[in-house]
C-alpha cells in the first residue's frame, strides 16, 4: 500500500488470452471454494479473446475477490463470469448507478471520464451467496484496514487491505471496481477494464499465453 500511494508501483503490460487467465485463477481458487462446500460456477465464452493489462495485478485482483467470496460463503454458490462489452463512460456509470453499486472515491471517476468515446471493456463479475453487507458496511469496503466489523475480523481473519489494493490496481489499469450487497444474501463485485490500455506513455510487452 505504501508503494502504491507513493506511485512506486509500475504497470507491466502484456497481451494475453483471457480464457487462459480464467483457467489459472479457477485452478487456484477451486480448493478454497470446496473447503466451505461451495459450488463454483464459471461463465466465460470460449471466444472471449484477448486483452492488454498487467497480468499479475489482474490475477491478484481476481484472486482477492474470489478468495473473499469463498471465505464468506458456506454451502452456497460462487459465480465467476467474464464478458466483453462496448460501452461509453456514461454507460458504465449509469449501469453501476442502476444496480445500486458502490464505487468508492478516488481516481476511478476521473480516469473513466477521460474516455469520452465508446470502447471495448472486459467485465469480470464475482458473485456469492454469502453473509453479505449492510449499506453502512459497503460504504467503507474499499477503505484500507477495513472489514465489515470487528466480529468479521475475529471470525474470518484478514488485514482488510485486499479490496483497497484491488481498487488501486483497477484504477492503474484504466478501469474501476464496483460492489453491491445485501445482508444475508451475498455480495457482487464487478471489475471493468479496457480491453486495450490507452496510456501510450507506458511501454508494453506481449505474451504468448
Amino acid at each position: 500500500m505504501t508503494k502504491i500511494e507513493a506511485g512506486h508501483i509500475d504497470l507491466h503490460l502484456e497481451t494475453f488470452t483471457i480464457s487462459t487467465l480464467v483457467e489459472q485463477v479457477v485452478t487456484t481458487i477451486a480448493p478454497m471454494a470446496d473447503k466451505n462446500s461451495n459450488i463454483l460456477d464459471i461463465q466465460c465464452p470460449e471466444d472471449i479473446g484477448s486483452m492488454q493489462a498487467d497480468l499479475t495485478k489482474l490475477r491478484q485482483s481476481l484472486l482477492n475477490l474470489l478468495s473473499n467470496a469463498a471465505k464468506f460463503t458456506c454451502s452456497g454458490a460462487i459465480t465467476f463470469a467474464v464478458t466483453r462489452s462496448v460501452e461509453t463512460p456514461a454507460d458504465t456509470a449509469n449501469k453501476a448507478k442502476r444496480l445500486g453499486a458502490y464505487r468508492g472515491g478516488g481516481q476511478a471517476e476521473n480516469s473513466l471520464s477521460l474516455l469520452s468515446s465508446a470502447q471495448d471493456w472486459i467485465i469480470f463479475t464475482v458473485k456469492d451467496t454469502g453473509i453479505g453487507m449492510s449499506p453502512e458496511q459497503l460504504a467503507k469496503i474499499f477503505e484500507p484496514f477495513t472489514q465489515a466489523d470487528s466480529s468479521t475480523t475475529k471470525k474470518y481473519g484478514g488485514t482488510g487491505l485486499g479490496l483497497t489494493i484491488t481498487k488501486k490496481f483497477c484504477e492503474m489499469m484504466g478501469g474501476d471496481i464496483t460492489a453491491f450487497s445485501d445482508v444475508g444474501k451475498g455480495s457482487t463485485f464487478i471489475i471493468r477494464l479496457p480491453a486495450i490500455f490507452t496510456d501510450l506513455s507506458i511501454s508494453t510487452e506481449k505474451s504468448d499465453e
